[in-house]
């Protein structure tokens, strides 16, 4: 059967199983007690402690920075009704006591940056956080010290606003003699946050997804892994970065070429190729890296790609493509003339299609990809300029450890047995 046919038999079933957004889920009805209970069982979600009831903040600091897949569906498993539900103002009562106030932070501040992860919904709550500081409470007499650091400071460090920054970073300043030590990296946190707003009057990371210019100030700070707060936390050797695990990125581009394959065969009508029959739906796991290779192409964490997003991508092949190319492309995945847009479903059923290659074209393919001069080696700067076109919102520091890792004899450059050791062995490694 053709590709595009195939395609569309996997996109109906997708569309089927796919689960409903939190956003979609029947809201809860609660008593007084249950809500009681819930607040509780938030807290103790976020401030993880030993038998003896005393903070593990190295555990705590994997939770909150770590930025994992398991994290975000176990959040979205059990609470993704409840973040709904506060978004929509379901428990503005909360706002009466400061552990309700705590916990409310924690359903529209903490967790809509894990269940809306890489879309402009991930910020959806904080305005509505911001209204949590406003409440008559005398947060350091209720709260515990390290609780202080999520109420006010954290809401305050999110806002996009030069005077709640410098009250968050106030606060702090008071809160830090009573923190665990390792709790001070927070210090470092809320004071860049302070500069930064300073220095730009927003958060460089947020303007793809505002449809903002980033100023040449914003571009040499995205460029700054020890500011770039929105990249999981990296400890190692005593020392704290922020960053994507190197061969988690090899793994997400190798991801995202699996998707250009596919659409570059619409784009230039290639026939039959083989299908591979799903064997289960999705899963949550297969959901979320599946959100994690749409990111680069959902340049404006809108939820969906459209022609110039999509051609920006394809630059990274280092092939020409005429936008009637890419728009019939799109139209084939989407099943509809002139299609506006590819969204997120259309795209995970995408990468169900079997393209039917051998691992050794595959990995030829590729490797030509990135080595644009035709050397037989990846430079620095060609694998720069190919992964940026893929994902612009990986540093240089991060592309960096990426050719360290692959970098086998330390010359500087990556050849292609290099390149072919960090491939998975298996064709379905890769796709989702």
């Amino acid at each position: 059967m053709e590709l595009f046919t195939k395609f569309k038999v996997w996109f109906g079933r997708l569309c089927y199983a796919l689960p409903a957004t939190p956003l979609a889920e029947e809201k809860p009805i609660m008593s007084t007690m249950t809500e009681k209970n819930l607040q509780d069982e938030l807290i103790e979600f976020m401030f993880l402690r030993d038998p003896t009831g005393t903070l593990d903040a190295m555990r705590c600091l994997g939770l909150w920075f770590g930025k994992s897949n398991d994290t975000d569906i176990e959040i979205k498993t059990r609470f993704g009704s409840h973040v709904a539900l506060a978004l929509s103002g379901g428990y503005e009562s909360w706002k009466t006591t400061p552990r309700g106030c705590l916990a409310l932070m924690i359903l529209v501040d903490q967790f809509p940056r894990n269940i809306y992860r890489h879309t402009v919904n991930s910020f959806s709550g904080d305005k509505m956080a911001r209204s949590i500081v406003d409440a008559p409470h005398e947060w350091l007499k209720v709260l515990q010290p390290e609780e202080c650091v999520f109420v006010p400071c954290l809401i305050m460090t999110h806002q996009e606003n030069l005077e709640d920054q410098e009250r968050g970073v106030r606060f702090y300043h008071q809160l830090e003699p009573s923190l665990p030590a390792e709790l001070h990296i927070f210090r470092t946190i809320f004071e860049e946050h302070l500069r930064i707003i300073k220095l730009c009057g927003s958060f460089p990371h947020r303007d793809h997804y505002y449809g903002r210019e980033t100023s040449d100030v914003g571009r040499m700070l995205m460029e700054n892994p020890k500011v770039r707060f929105d990249l999981p936390l990296i400890a190692e050797n005593g020392t704290m970065k922020f960053g994507h695990d190197p061969k988690k990125l090899w793994f997400a581009t190798q991801r995202a070429f699996d998707a250009l394959e596919r659409i570059e065969a619409f784009a230039t009508e290639t026939e039959k190729r083989g299908y591979a029959e799903p064997a289960s739906w999705l899963s949550e796991k297969e959901v979320a890296e599946c959100h994690e290779t749409f990111r680069a192409f959902d340049k404006d964490g809108n939820g969906s790609f459209d022609l110039e997003e999509l051609s920006t991508v394809l630059s990274s092949t280092g092939r020409v493509y005429s936008k009637e190319q890419i728009q019939k492309a799109m139209d084939r995945i989407a099943d509809v003339e002139n299609a506006a847009c590819i969204t997120f479903e259309q795209f995970s059923a995408l990468l169900r299609v079997d393209m039917n290659l051998t691992l050794e074209a595959r990995v030829l393919q590729r490797f030509r990809n990135f080595d644009v001069d035709g050397s037989g080696e990846i430079s620095l700067e060609e694998l720069r300029n190919c992964i940026q076109s893929l994902d612009d919102l990986v540093t240089g520091a991060e592309i960096e450890e990426m050719l360290k890792l692959c970098d086998g004899d330390g010359n500087g450059e990556v050849s292609f047995e290099e390149f072919s050791a960090m491939l998975p062995k298996h064709h379905s490694e890769v796709t989702v």
